[in-house]
């Protein structure tokens, strides 16, 4: 069967049809006559799972679970928003459509584009996330308008048996109100899409009868084919809808503008209300950041630049599942409290028209840089794009920067660019799967030959895998490559059994020359992957990873949100080891603390905390093993149901372990143990664990951390101590409870920070005995700090309170390992109540 897909490049002209009025034409368009608006959708209803068609007042049901619905203010009252994979209307009309002329018209807000499935859509099988849809997928019968997996106006009708479809050359922009419309007159053989009142697309279709099943089911907000993955509808439109009709006539260019016209949109308010969407999720997280709603996973690109950070992540709009990936853009003052931005990146026709995936992002010359991987239904290649201040947009390169993958290299695929700069040359790192000989990971290397990073040659392989020598699996993808000064490392995550794994050693400009074959472990319990670096304001070098949910396909759609990042870590690199410690920046969420010395307990103890519960809070704990064999915490303790999560060390096995076989009575959810191999040493153990919802962080040490997911019942969040085979100590625990950081919301925008305090420092330069005075200070302060060396490790720890009679804090220039400070520049770095402070320290 032919299908009219023939595009007149001069529509304009060919047609004689009309464009966008002369504003010199003084002559008031003809008024449009009202009595041919066959079917009118206002969305003016303010709240309710149904919304009312006016001309006919038939009743259309808003797809979700109930009470789902959502409204926003429209182009005129109230207009309903969707959201991928529900949110949208169907139902039936009982009315006459017309034969030879029709005319469909509505207002689109989109927050994304639709899905077009990688490996289930051919590119020539256009997504139709309509606002008005009465086809029969069966016949094609009926008329459908809405846009493309590429933003591009698409409509389809049939008349007789033909099919005929009529796309846009031109994409609508995200997160604005657009009035599209269809005009079909099959008298004439012509039908038109309009953009904002202006003719954008003309095309010749046949003469004839328009076909139409009357009996079809008629879609708002969705297009009328069954399309899914994993149980998720994939052919919704995100966005919102306003002010959608259909005429019994096709309309003039003039009545087109003249609706255009009526009314004058502001921009619309499409920010997720994370509090009321949220309110009864007992798992989302509060001061992690997460997405808003959907699908996110691997960051990558974190960047510091203007005063502000920039991270980027993958990221589905769409719904919580994996498919037609953007980047998704989070900005933040202090890493702590985060803004979600429009998506910086998204498909486009051409060589990354399926999806963009990961990469990096660098600063040159005070000039930002993306890299990422561009994926067709062929093979992967590198883009590029740029942005200026705010970095709010970026402008994608035309054409990949790495256009294929090596051909005399055999690997299994090719992608996930890392930028970095080795004396005054950049280079590019890729990851890969090499496939000659036996199957293993490596790192194909690219040399930059211009100063706009647009040119690159091919340097060979940086790095490969040896899978039976070091573990590290088939394939390597999300790298990374840091110069700590002395050491430099890659990071790699592995496949399959995904693992951040590293080794340490030296760039020699062509090859990365390790010190050991077998890489260390990131994690000591493996829960967090593909970890994205920059260097804070402060020069520490900080991580952010994603923590997967490890849920089934139903709970994500029963949240709604898929995935959440590690609070930010401040990475050193101590005897050849990364070391990670929470971001000093974390102190400001502390709020009120309880506090607990000396308590002992075994494996007959319970509620040795006195009933200490929480769902947000830090605790900061010291504890001395004693006898016991297993030592650590219950969290999320229900005993009347059962639930807890064990969080401890094990002495006999020598390994960290995560215990969750009774985290959750719940169904879909994980109950899998979760465990590392780590010897420590002889004494007390430190412990800061951030327990957040369903998230849980832990750091030992200040050096070891790990990532967990819990998904207890509501009401299981009892936190306890645990320990088995005899009796350990706490000799010193704080829980703090924390409120705010996360994703700012509609109604809660990320505060801007006061200036940051600088108290008087002396005697400075010094040997020790250092004083810290702060001024205003009327009422008992809590002032809680680190100090650090100059690559940013923690070295000690200060807690103290001061009043209007005492304004000074002191350090004695000791460590915590009670080795005396050496002589160098350091930096005090913490909060004053919830005011940030610091100061730098000379110790000579």
């Amino acid at each position: 069967m032919k299908k009219y897909t023939t595009i007149i490049v001069l529509s304009l002209l060919v047609f004689g049809c009309g464009s966008k009025k002369n504003t010199t034409d003084t002559t008031p368009p003809p008024p449009t006559n009202e009595t041919t608006e066959l079917l009118s959708f206002k969305f003016n209803e303010s709240s309710g799972q149904t919304i009312n068609e006016t001309k006919t007042n038939a009743t259309f049901t808003i797809n979700g679970p109930l009470g789902s619905a959502e409204r926003i203010a429209g182009v005129e009252g109230n207009a309903l928003r969707t959201n991928g994979f529900y949110g949208w209307a169907n139902g039936k009309t009982n009315i006459s459509y017309p034969t030879n002329k029709v005319c469909v018209t509505g207002w689109i807000a989109p927050s994304a584009f639709p899905v077009q499935r990688k490996d289930l859509d051919q590119l020539s099988d256009n997504t139709n996330a309509s606002i008005f849809s009465n086809v029969n997928p069966n016949t094609n019968a009926g008329v459908a308008l809405g846009i493309d997996q590429y933003g591009r106006i698409i409509a389809q009708f049939k008349v007789g048996t033909e099919i005929v479809n009529i796309i846009s050359d031109q994409q609508i922009e995200l997160k604005k109100w657009s009035f599209i419309s269809l005009n079909i007159n099959t008298l004439s053989g012509l039908a038109s899409l309009y953009l904002n009142g202006v003719k954008v697309k003309g095309i010749a279709c046949p003469f004839g009868n328009i076909s139409w099943d009357t009996n079809a089911t008629v879609y708002i907000g969705k297009e009328s084919k069954v399309k899914t993955i994993a149980g998720f509808d994939t052919n919704g439109l995100t966005g919102a809808i306003d002010q959608v009709s259909v005429w019994a006539k096709d309309l003039t260019d003039a009545e087109i503008q003249t609706q255009y016209t009526k009314v004058s949109p502001s921009i619309p308010n499409l920010k997720i209300p994370i509090a009321d969407r949220y309110a009864n999720d007992n798992h989302r997280p509060k001061y992690h950041l997460a997405p808003s709603s959907a699908w996110t996973n691997e960051s990558h690109g974190l960047l510091y630049i203007g005063n502000k950070y920039h991270l980027f992540s993958q990221r589905n709009f769409n719904g919580p599942y994996l498919e037609h990936i953007n980047w998704g853009h989070y900005v933040s003052s202090d890493l702590v409290s985060w803004e979600e931005k429009t998506q910086v990146l998204w498909p486009q026709p051409g060589f990354d028209e399926v999806g963009i995936w990961s990469g990096h992002a660098v600063i040159k010359n005070g000039q930002p840089y993306i890299f990422y991987t561009g994926v067709n239904k062929a093979r992967a290649a590198i883009g590029l794009a740029t942005s200026n201040a705010p970095y709010d947009s970026w402008t994608k390169n035309g054409t990949p920067i790495i256009a294929a993958v090596p051909s005399n290299i055999p690997n299994a695929d090719f992608r996930d660019p890392f930028v970095f700069q080795n004396n005054s040359d950049w280079y590019m790192m890729v990851g890969t799967g090499l496939r000659s000989g036996t199957s293993r990971g490596g790192l194909f290397l690219y040399k930059s030959t211009s100063a706009d990073f647009k040119q690159w040659s091919q340097q060979g392989t940086m790095l490969e895998g040896n899978p039976t020598a070091d573990g590290t699996g088939e394939f390597w993808e999300m790298p990374i490559y840091y110069n700590f000064g002395a050491k430099s490392i890659v990071l790699i995550n592995k496949l399959p059994n995904a693992n951040a794994l590293y080794w340490t050693g030296s760039f020699d400009g062509a090859k990365f020359i390790r010190d050991n074959v077998v890489p260390e472990r990131l994690e000591v319990v493996n829960n967090l992957l593909s970890p994205s670096i920059h260097p804070d304001a402060s020069g520490n070098l900080t991580a952010m990873g994603i923590i997967p949910d490890g849920v089934n396909s139903a709970k994500h759609k029963q949240q709604g949100w898929a995935h959440v990042f590690s609070l930010p870590r401040v990475w050193t690199l101590v005897n050849n080891k990364i070391k990670q410690v929470p971001h000093p920046n974390l102190l400001q969420l502390r709020g009120t603390s309880k506090n607990f010395t000396n308590v002992s307990f075994d494996q007959n103890s319970s509620n040795v905390l006195n009933g200490a519960n929480g769902t947000q809070y830090e605790i900061v704990a010291t504890i001395n093993p004693g006898t016991a064999t297993k030592v650590g915490f219950s969290l999320n303790k229900n005993l009347a149901i059962g639930e807890q999560t064990l969080i401890y060390y094990d002495f006999t096995t020598k390994s960290f372990v995560v215990d969750r076989s009774k985290s959750s009575v719940l169904p879909d959810v994980p109950l899998s143990n979760q465990s590392g191999s780590y010897e420590l040493p002889v004494g007390n153990i430190n412990w800061r664990i951030f327990v957040d919802a369903s998230v849980i962080e832990v750091f030992v040490n200040e050096e070891l951390a790990f990532a967990t997911r819990s998904f207890p019942s509501v009401g299981s969040n009892q936190i306890d101590l645990y320990a088995q085979g005899g009796t350990a100590t706490a000799t010193n625990l704080k829980i703090y409870n924390i409120q705010g950081g996360g994703t700012a919301s509609v109604s809660k925008i990320a505060e801007q920070k006061e200036d940051i305090i600088h108290p008087v420092v002396y005697p400075n330069p010094s040997s020790e005995d250092f004083n810290f005075k702060f001024s205003n200070i009327a009422k008992p302060t809590a002032v809680a700090a680190y100090v650090f060396d100059i690559t940013g490790f923690p070295v000690k720890r200060i807690e103290k309170l001061i009043d209007a009679e005492n304004t000074v804090i002191k350090w004695n220039g000791y460590m915590d390992n009670g080795m005396k400070a050496r002589e160098g520049v350091y930096i005090i770095k913490g909060f004053v109540e919830n005011d940030l402070f610091d100061a730098k320290i000379i110790v000579e």
